[in-house]
């Protein structure tokens, strides 16, 4: 990764956040610079929603050492400034909140970026290139704002911070991304890419409430004093101690696949309660609830393979381009035929293009971070 990339993403990243309009040079600059280096996209994509940057900053004229220094120094006084400095304290801290961002920001895409180089030299399969898999990293926040970035060493472990109280702690894994936690009360979750999770740093004393995006695979601790509710657009999920997933990609309604245990369900016009081995979904506000047979698909993320059971290829590509973070480029059209199937989760893409071919007979290509269907 070049330095001078590093600077400029960095300063056109804190002017988009701060509200800032790019020109015509800087925004095809920036484009040059995603597409580039397309590990950028998602987490680019949620720090400007968030405005976690409050003040563009000229990276070129600031010693990054020197101010983080600075900054930490001055945010661990706890001496409120003076009325004579105030207007300078607010000056001087959103500058330094500015340039945390945009630090802590470069350090989360390059720093991964140059380590992982996850396009890589195919000598196997006859791609131009090939696309390592998945890796486990997630972005930790603390009540809304950036704390870290999670890497393989906490995996696993339980993110926290000094005084947790009632933060409120939030999990988000990006695209090509996957993550697995242990909450406080020993309960596991296995987050899926392009997923997040929040919750309250210290759960109350009558109930265990989490909210959630994306897809999930959870091992609830038992407790039988308190429920734990897994909140996701149009869909509550209480349980006492049990194992399942949740599924709400895209806006999608929600599925909810049960593999141990009983599931009570609330969505807008109904109630259900569900056993192990089978599935609910919601369709326009309704509970409809079988048989499931696609309780492996539901253990996929948990045990590290693509699951798929009685799907069009439709639905298992997209689930192909969030692991690996790549770009779909579909030049014919999808029959609605369905497949059944299991593929490693630790393969490259292109192994799993390779198999894709032998179960469709599409002609799957890959170049550079797009992955062509014919």
């Amino acid at each position: 990764m070049i330095e001078t990339d590093k600077i400029i993403f960095a300063e056109l990243a804190s002017m988009l956040v701060a509200g800032d309009s790019l020109n015509a040079e800087q925004e095809e600059l920036l484009s040059s610079l995603l597409e580039k280096y397309p590990a950028g996209k998602a987490y680019l994509q949620h720090i400007v929603e968030k405005g976690a940057i409050e003040t563009p900053v000229d990276l070129r004229n600031i010693d990054s050492d020197n101010e983080w220094e600075r900054f930490q120094t001055a945010v661990s006084k706890e001496v409120k400034p003076s009325a004579v400095f105030q207007s300078y304290w607010k000056m001087y801290t959103s500058v330094a909140a500015a340039l945390v961002a945009v630090l802590l920001l470069g350090l989360w895409w390059y720093t991964s970026s140059e380590q992982l180089s996850y396009i890589v030299e195919d000598k196997v399969y006859g791609q131009k290139n090939d696309v390592l898999p998945n890796d486990e990293q997630a972005i930790f926040e603390v009540d809304g704002k950036l704390f870290q970035r999670l890497g393989r060493k906490e995996l696993g472990q339980r993110p926290s911070t000094p005084d947790a109280g009632n933060r409120r702690h939030k999990i988000i894994t990006p695209t090509r991304s996957s993550y697995s936690i242990v909450l406080l009360d020993g309960t596991k979750v296995w987050l899926s890419p392009e997923s997040e999770v929040e919750y309250s740093a210290a759960f109350s004393s009558a109930e265990r409430r989490i909210r959630l995006k994306g897809e999930a695979f959870f091992e609830v601790a038992k407790d039988t004093v308190r429920p734990f509710i897994v909140e996701v657009d149009g869909l509550q999920v209480r349980a006492l101690g049990t194992a399942f997933s949740v599924n709400n990609y895209d806006n999608k309604e929600p599925q909810v696949l049960l593999t141990e245990g009983r599931l009570q369900l609330t969505a807008e016009h109904g109630e259900a309660v569900i056993e192990a081995g089978y599935q609910a979904d919601v369709i326009e506000g309704k509970l409809h609830a079988g048989v499931s047979s696609h309780l492996e698909d539901a253990l996929g993320i948990k045990d590290g393979f693509f699951n798929f059971n009685n799907k069009d290829i439709e639905t298992i590509l997209e689930e192909v381009k969030r692991w690996y973070g790549v770009d779909l480029d579909v030049e014919r059209k999808l029959e609605q035929k369905r497949y059944s199937g299991s593929i490693e989760r630790n393969v490259t893409l292109g192994r799993v293009c390779a198999v894709l071919k032998d179960l469709t007979g599409y002609q799957y290509l890959i170049d550079g971070n797009k992955l062509i269907v014919r």
